[in-house]
């Protein structure tokens, strides 16, 4: 194909360009086709990522204000939250979720809600506060209330199923945050992984992943498979 403005180290950089020409043989016009899928995939990476993300912080969100109203006396976990809660969460993460969500309710004359904070939490906060071999509070808040996020999960199965598949997509999250080629990495298995632990809040919930993202055509059109 005729390019207008082929892939060129000044606009992306001599590393990348060179990893391009290499993983397509030498060819430049393949080079530039293969720069374009790779931001191709990092749109369609982050609309996967974007459902997922809402998804499991809906499920998670929704087992913590039943466990923090039945202990604390009221649902709004992220504004009011049972001490022990504290003792499992990044409490500096909560914290600026809590200021930005003020900022942004001021800004609107309204008071902050629960909602507010719950829209300023990011992916990270929803991997860490999985269950963690050295944090016996996240252990007891995972068996308590958050493993009830996951109850369609089919026959056996441990909190780490949902930790190490949580972890890949966060991996991939930062991988496309940072401008990370994809064409080298494995979407195909990341996407299982967000479909799987979509299941495992509700086959529903799946069904409403696959539907709305787009990933898996583009994987099928990765020139370097």
């Amino acid at each position: 194909m005729s390019l207008i403005e082929p892939v060129s180290p000044r606009f992306v950089g001599d590393a990348r360009l060179r990893r391009l020409v290499a993983d397509t043989g030498g060819d430049i016009a393949l080079a530039h086709e293969l720069f374009a899928w790779n931001v191709r995939a990092s749109g369609a990476a982050m609309e996967a990522i974007h459902v997922f993300e809402l998804v499991l912080r809906n499920a998670i969100d929704r087992e913590l204000s039943v466990w923090n109203d039945g202990i604390a006396g009221g649902a709004d976990w992220l504004l009011r939250p049972h001490p022990y809660l504290l003792r499992a969460m990044n409490q500096s993460e909560l914290s600026k979720a809590v200021t930005r969500a003020r900022r942004i309710a001021a800004d609107h004359d309204r008071p902050v809600s629960h909602d507010d904070v719950l829209a300023q939490m990011s992916l990270g906060v929803w991997r860490y506060i999985l269950p963690s071999k050295a944090n016996k509070s996240k252990q007891k808040l995972w068996t308590v209330a958050i493993s009830n996020a996951f109850a369609a999960w089919p026959g056996e199965w441990s909190a780490d199923s949902i930790v190490t598949r949580v972890a890949n997509v966060h991996g991939l999250r930062n991988r496309v945050a940072h401008l990370e080629p994809l064409h080298r990495y494995d979407l195909r298995k990341v996407r299982r992984d967000m479909r799987s632990v979509c299941h495992a809040i509700g086959p529903d919930v799946a069904r409403f992943f696959v539907q709305t993202e787009r990933l898996l055509p583009v994987i099928e059109a990765n020139l370097a498979i």
